[in-house]
C-alpha cells in the first residue's frame, strides 16, 4: 500500500468548509446587491412616473390632444402639432436609417473581403461606427446643421425669415388677388416673371383658391360694376396689385434644405444609425454558423445564403435594434433643437419635406422651462403621452418581430 501524499496529511476539513462558508456568505451578499440596486432602479422610475401622472393627469383631455401651443391661455393649449411631427419625423427616420444600417451590417458581416487594403478599410469602418455610437447627439445636431441645413452654402445662403436655395420640384407661384365681392381670392399664375407683384389690367389665365381653372374678369371701375354674383367671384379691379405666394405639394423639394422636417429627419438618422449598425451586427453573429455552411453545401452563392438563411434567422435581433433605435429617435431633443430651433408657435404638423415642424421633447423643454405653473402641469402631460406614444411603437414593433 503506498503512502498518502503529504498534501493529503495536512488537509484539514476545517479550513475547506470555513472557505466554502466564505464563498458562500459572498455570493449572498453580491446577489442582495444586485437585488438592492435593480430595486432601487425600478423604485426611482416608479416614483417619477407618479410624480408625472400626479402633476400631469389633469390636463389631459380630448382638447389636450387636439389643440395647439397657446401662449396667452395655458388652459387652451394643446400638443398636437407636437403629436403629428415626432410621427412623421420617426417615419422618415426610420425609412432613411434602417435599410442603410441593416446593408452596412450585412456587408460588414457576411462580405468581408480577402483583399489586405479591403480589410483594412472594413476595419476602419468598424472602428468608426463603434465610435459614432458614443458621440454626444448634440454633435450631430451639429453635423446636420452644417450638412443638410446649409450645405456648406454651396447652394446659397439662407436668410433670416427667408426661403432661399434651388427649387427642383413640388412649388407653384402665383400672384394673389382679391376679387371684387371682398371674399374670393383669384391666383394668377407667375409665369415666366420673378417680380414680387403683379399690376393686373387685362383678362390672364386664372383658378380659384381650389386650384381649378376660371374665367378671369377685369372691372374697370368707370364702368358699371356686374350684378352676377358668379361674375363677381371672378373679377378683379384694374389696376389692382397682386403679390406673389407659393403653393407647396408635400414632395416639395429643394436644396438647400433648411431649417426643415428632411433635414431634421436625416440628422436623426445619423444618430441611430450607429446603434442599428451594431444591434444587426450583432443578431447576425448570433447566427450558427452552420446554416451558413450547410447552405454553402448546397450550392447557394453567398448572397442567396444572405438572403434567404442568415437575414430570416436574425431577423428578430434586427428588429429589436431597430426598436431600441426608434426609441432613442423619438426622445431625442438636442439636435433636432440644433437643426429646427425652439420655435413652437406652430398651429399644425409639417405640410411638406421643406416645413419646419414641432417634436414632443421640445415641446416638453419649452414648457418645463415656463416659469408659469400651469406650463410645467402641461410638461408633464406631454410626458405621458410620449411615453404612451413609444409603448405603442415598441408593442407594434415587437408585435412584427414576433411575426416574423
Amino acid at each position: 500500500m503506498s503512502e498518502i501524499p503529504k498534501a493529503l496529511q495536512d488537509f484539514k476539513p476545517t479550513e475547506a468548509s470555513a472557505r466554502t462558508e466564505l464563498q458562500k456568505r459572498r455570493d449572498r451578499w453580491f446577489r442582495f446587491l444586485c437585488l438592492a440596486v435593480g430595486c432601487s432602479s425600478v423604485a426611482i422610475l416608479f416614483l417619477l412616473l407618479v410624480s408625472i401622472a400626479y402633476q400631469g393627469t389633469s390636463s389631459l383631455n380630448s382638447n389636450f390632444l387636439s389643440a395647439s401651443h397657446d401662449p396667452e391661455n395655458p388652459a387652451q393649449a394643446g400638443m398636437y402639432p407636437s403629436i403629428v411631427g415626432s410621427v412623421i419625423l420617426c417615419v422618415l427616420c426610420a425609412i432613411t436609417s434602417l435599410p442603410i444600417g441593416v446593408a452596412a451590417a450585412i456587408y460588414l458581416e457576411e462580405f468581408q473581403p480577402r483583399n489586405r487594403w479591403l480589410k483594412r478599410f472594413h476595419g476602419l469602418v468598424q472602428l468608426n461606427i463603434a465610435n459614432l455610437a458614443g458621440v454626444p447627439s448634440v454633435v450631430y445636431g451639429l453635423l446636420g446643421l452644417t450638412l443638410f441645413v446649409y450645405m456648406f452654402q454651396l447652394f446659397g445662403k439662407l436668410e433670416q425669415n427667408q426661403v432661399s436655395g434651388v427649387d427642383f420640384w413640388g412649388v407653384q407661384r402665383y400672384y394673389q388677388f382679391v376679387a371684387v365681392d371682398d371674399l374670393s381670392v383669384i391666383m394668377v399664375p407667375l409665369g415666366e416673371s420673378r417680380e414680387p407683384t403683379l399690376k393686373i389690367q387685362t383678362p390672364r389665365p386664372a383658378f380659384d383658391t381650389l386650384l381649378v381653372p376660371i374665367d378671369l374678369h377685369v372691372w374697370d371701375p368707370a364702368t358699371p360694376r356686374p350684378s352676377d354674383p358668379e361674375v363677381l367671384r371672378r373679377t378683379v379691379r384694374k389696376g389692382d396689385v397682386g403679390a406673389a405666394v407659393e403653393i407647396y405639394s408635400w414632395y416639395y423639394f429643394r436644396l438647400p434644405f433648411g431649417p426643415s422636417l428632411l433635414a431634421a429627419a436625416l440628422t436623426l438618422s445619423l444618430v441611430i444609425l450607429p446603434i442599428v449598425v451594431i444591434a444587426s451586427q450583432e443578431a447576425l453573429r448570433a447566427v450558427p454558423s452552420s446554416l451558413r455552411e450547410a447552405s454553402a453545401g448546397m450550392g447557394a452563392t453567398r448572397w442567396q445564403t444572405t438572403q434567404q438563411v442568415t437575414l430570416p434567422a436574425a431577423l428578430p435581433g434586427v428588429m429589436t435594434g431597430a426598436i431600441l433605435a426608434m426609441g432613442r429617435a423619438i426622445g431625442e431633443a438636442a439636435p433636432v433643437f440644433v437643426v429646427l430651433g425652439g420655435n413652437i408657435a406652430k398651429r399644425s404638423g409639417p405640410e411638406h419635406l421643406m416645413d419646419s415642424c414641432v417634436t414632443m421633447p421640445i415641446l416638453i423643454f419649452a414648457w418645463a422651462d415656463n416659469p408659469v405653473e400651469q406650463y410645467r402641469q402641461l410638461a408633464a402631460a406631454a410626458i405621458i403621452v410620449l411615453v404612451a406614444l413609444l409603448l405603442v411603437m415598441n408593442s407594434f414593433a415587437i408585435y412584427l418581430r414576433g411575426r416574423t
